[in-house]
């Protein structure tokens, strides 16, 4: 598959780094020959220079041959632009990044498929709709839906009175009930563990479940966690992630929103009619304490400034607010944030690739978590496979890969070792990076 990505933002840059491990065919194109040459350097993948709306500009990427165009650039009406051209110059599938909610909500009034874009694409609109994921199960640090409502992946960090506390995995395998959920990897102190029997669970650790429907509330329960109810919200910053978390959730939860820029809170106020806006700062820790910060169930900090957005967390938490969201974009902040005690973290460019690469490229690889150095990877076991018909743990599988669900006949279940694998199962395998490879060839 050949794909150019048009942008070398932080969302182009991410999904370029991704993008390299699974395809090889990749061009980069931007303005900016300093960004062009960090690609070069980092990532070794081809490069373009010049203005991405110029069909000369296009051609030299081979834009006739391309399989997939993405255009992520900050400027929205670069991207349709772009992604119009390149589809009228032999382009198969295009998409564009944009802010205007109406080109994704209206599609009835003006669908864009008709001119020539497949695919529209908002990081700010996919990380509100994470949040609104989040607010459903507060006491997840993550989720994330692998089939319906029949498997998800969870992350919860282990309570201080968790029953799990010191024990392994094996010691705490009869409190997994009815085979409804399974630990499939171990975040500790920036390392990723793939769990084995005698992998002893300590305080502090964040654990990640494959669960079904029946089993999400077990997980809490295991890892030492209550169920938390949310209904009063403080979002802090007005930015389009904020502007877009207050429009999708003003519907379900009482909502105030604090905007430092006067003019743009007076705009939200204007859109979000029932939504209250405070002008003031969102690092000020006296308007937060005016604000009674610490009589809301959520606090979700979405301003532009990574620290802002950690502090105010921080500070809520100290004052007994439950559920914390910060954005940020730096990811390798994200395990630091979290044990200083933010409940959980947000990235736009995660949650745009993440985009790509499920509703997209639907290939292998489904998904990439948050601050962990793993992937979720998806199969179809063959009907000649030598893999059917035995119980897994009789299987020779890669030492740092775990079978963590499978899909059969629609419906989900959790693969513990007694566990047969059938022909035509839809298997969710998740690995670490040094077993990528063992792991493909195990599913051949």
């Amino acid at each position: 598959m050949k794909i150019i990505i048009a942008g070398d933002g932080e969302v182009g840059f991410y999904l370029a780094k991704l993008l390299e491990k699974e395809y090889q065919d990749i061009t980069l194109i931007d303005q900016q020959i300093e960004k062009l040459e960090h690609v070069e350097h980092k990532l070794g993948i081809a490069t373009v220079l010049g203005d991405t709306t110029s069909y000369k500009v296009l051609k030299e990427a081979g834009v006739e041959n391309t399989d997939l165009l993405i255009a992520v650039t900050s400027n929205e009406s670069t991207n349709i632009t772009t992604s119009l051209i390149g589809k009228k110059l032999g382009a198969k599938f295009t998409i564009a990044r944009v802010n205007n909610m109406e080109y994704i909500v209206d599609k009835d009034t003006l669908d864009l498929r008709d001119l020539g874009i497949d695919e529209l694409v908002s990081p700010e609109s996919l990380a509100a709709r994470e949040v609104k994921y989040l607010l459903k199960s507060p006491v997840l640090t993550e989720v994330f839906n692998l089939y319906k409502k029949d498997l998800y992946m969870m992350g919860v960090r282990v309570g201080d009175d968790a029953p799990i506390v010191d024990k392994s995995v094996a010691e705490s395998a009869h409190l997994l009930s009815n085979s409804s959920f399974m630990i499939v990897s171990v975040l500790r102190n920036e390392k990723t563990l793939i769990p084995t029997g005698n992998l002893q669970i300590l305080k502090g650790d964040l654990l990640y479940f494959a669960a079904t429907d029946s089993g999400k509330d077990k997980v809490l329960e295991y890892a030492g966690k209550k169920p938390i109810q949310v209904k009063k919200i403080l979002v802090i910053g007005g930015s389009k992630t904020g502007k877009y978390i207050a429009l999708r959730l003003s519907k379900y939860y009482t909502i105030k929103l604090i905007e430092k820029d006067f003019e743009k809170c007076n705009y939200l106020a204007k859109l979000i009619p029932n939504v209250q806006f405070v002008h003031g700062d969102g690092a000020d820790v006296s308007l937060l304490k005016e604000e009674d910060i610490s009589s809301y169930d959520a606090v979700i900090s979405v301003t532009g400034n990574a620290e802002t957005n950690i502090f105010s967390c921080l500070l809520a938490k100290d004052l007994g607010v439950k559920k914390t969201i910060a954005m940020v974009e730096n990811i390798g902040l994200f395990d630091y944030s979290q044990k200083m005690g933010v409940d959980t973290l947000i990235n736009k460019k995660m949650a745009a690739a993440n985009f790509v690469f499920r509703h997209i490229l639907k290939g292998r690889v489904l998904t990439h978590l948050y601050g962990i150095n793993a992937e979720i990877q998806e199969f179809v076991v063959n009907k000649n496979s030598k893999i059917i018909n035995k119980p897994l743990k009789e299987l020779d599988f890669p030492k740092n890969a775990i079978i963590s669900g499978v899909i059969r006949n629609g419906k989900g279940f959790i693969t513990l070792g007694s566990f047969e694998l059938k022909a035509n199962d839809t298997v969710f395998v998740f690995s670490l990076p040094q077993s990528t490879k063992e792991v493909i060839s195990f599913f051949k």
